[in-house]
């Protein structure tokens, strides 16, 4: 009976066992390689996609050395017992073969041992194989309920979500829209929630005004510019106006989780340095050096004007259509992100 792991053995010289044994494993590295960069392309699940092709590839790897050396062993014995083809192709040498109906019985179970051990050899892979298999399907169930435990989660909370009824910024925003900015035709646009949301907003103003802070950058990129402004008025000459109202040293809140300032000097350092959030003695010195009104539009206060005296319509800021007005527009939002305040640009519709 010819061996199951490849008939085709027996009837190749070695040179072509050889030859074939090279391109089965030129082409394994080739399907190897594909499988791997397929899984690295599938973005933030790459990763564990990556794990599993090479542990699966691992595996394939041992089967395919095993069954190459398996076949060598057959080529080298021959297709039936006794017999060994040579490499150029030229015809069996026949071996004495005994006499087995002399044999000894020890003799006879000596004969049939080689095969006895080949048979368990690859009983033995074979039940490798399929542990290992058996393995990364657990591995893989595991993971696609975790997965599934997940997307139930979500769909919990989006239900419970529908059931407690508008959210609280939801809320929020309807109030604002309704009271302050849909009667004056003005609508909320969004600014990155990063620290520096009232400085990005500030910038975007000046770029809808053509008020020139830097000639680098322009709309939210350029709160930096905006901060160092910032920064430079409240040590300025009208100095004595911001320090009472700064909050540094003991018994002040610092504005975020950062390092609170031990002095005045530490305080502006962090308007103009780090992403320390700003509030209304900011947008007051902001106004004095931009020489602009600055009207923060609320859900839950009347309308603020910072830097009224710049306003040529008087105090009240009603005087003109608000898309033809020459102020900073911002909106004023408690309750935007679950982090805290936050300040958007207002624009006209």
């Amino acid at each position: 009976m010819s061996d199951p792991i490849n008939d085709s053995a027996v009837s190749e010289t070695l040179d072509e066992l050889t030859a074939r044994h090279k391109k089965e494993v030129k082409a394994f590295e080739g399907e190897k390689r594909g499988a791997i960069k397929n899984a690295k392309s599938r973005g933030k699940k790459g990763k564990g996609a990556v794990k599993e092709a090479e542990f699966k590839y691992e595996g394939l790897e041992r089967d395919l050395k095993e069954r190459h050396r398996l076949e060598l062993q057959q080529l080298k014995y021959g297709g039936s017992e006794g017999e060994i083809k040579t490499d150029n192709g030229d015809d069996k040498i026949k071996e004495e073969e005994p006499n087995n109906n002399n044999a000894t019985p020890s003799t006879q179970s000596e004969q049939q041992q080689p095969k006895k051990e080949e048979k368990e050899d690859l009983t033995e892979e074979k039940f490798q194989a399929a542990k290992r298999e058996k393995a990364l399907a657990k591995k893989l169930k595991k993971k696609n309920a975790a997965r599934q435990k997940e997307i139930d989660r979500e769909q919990r909370i989006k239900e419970e979500n529908s059931k407690a009824g508008p959210s609280r910024r939801q809320m929020e925003m309807e109030a604002l829209q309704k009271l302050q900015l849909h009667p004056r035709e003005l609508e909320v646009e969004e600014v990155e929630a990063d620290g520096n949301c009232l400085y990005r907003a500030v910038s975007v103003q000046c770029s809808r005004l053509g008020v020139n802070i830097s000639s680098d950058v322009a709309g939210q990129e350029g709160y930096g510019k905006i901060r160092s402004v910032c920064a430079d008025v409240l040590l300025g000459e009208n100095r004595a106006e911001y320090e009472p109202f700064a909050e540094f040293g003991e018994g002040h809140g610092a504005h975020d989780s950062g390092d609170h300032p031990a002095t005045y000097e530490q305080y502006v350092n962090n308007v103009r340095s780090t992403s320390t959030w700003g509030g209304q003695l900011e947008l007051r010195a902001l106004s004095e050096a931009l020489k602009v009104p600055i009207v923060v539009f609320s859900a839950e206060s009347p309308l603020l004007t910072m830097g009224a005296e710049h306003d040529p319509d008087g105090e009240d800021g009603e005087g003109k259509d608000w898309s033809k007005k020459k102020a900073v527009l911002l909106s004023f939002h408690r309750h935007y992100y679950a982090l805290g305040e936050h300040y958007n640009s207002v624009v006209p519709k």
